[in-house]
């Protein structure tokens, strides 16, 4: 598809811009263990991960406009460790007692 290969390339622009960053590029079709390992359940999509660890990250479609600065935020959390938020929001995150299922839907303009 054409969100893909436009994911695709950004993808590997990034990844070359670091030797941190590793791409792995999966089969949606194909490789089924990854795709219910990682839940995921429409392509393109990009799963973050930290030295292996799933950092349940996810987003789908291409990264372009503003879903671009998700991305590389999401690759700078997931290699520091360091979540840039006011105190106030850590609080009230910190306060989720049960598991919650957050997604934000973007549409291209």
């Amino acid at each position: 598809s054409e969100s893909g290969t436009i994911t695709k390339q950004i993808l590997g622009e990034l990844a070359a811009l670091n030797d941190k960053i590793t791409l792995v590029e999966k089969n949606f079709v194909l490789d089924t263990e990854d795709k219910a390992k990682y839940r995921v359940d429409k392509a393109p999509a990009i799963v973050i991960l930290s030295d292996g660890v799933d950092t349940r990250m996810r987003m789908f479609g291409a990264p372009t406009g503003y879903e671009f600065v998700g991305l590389v935020e999401a690759i700078i959390v997931a290699g520091t460790g360091k979540i840039d938020l006011e105190p106030e929001t850590m609080q009230w995150i910190q306060a989720v007692d049960k598991p919650t299922h957050i997604q934000v839907f973007c549409t291209p303009t």
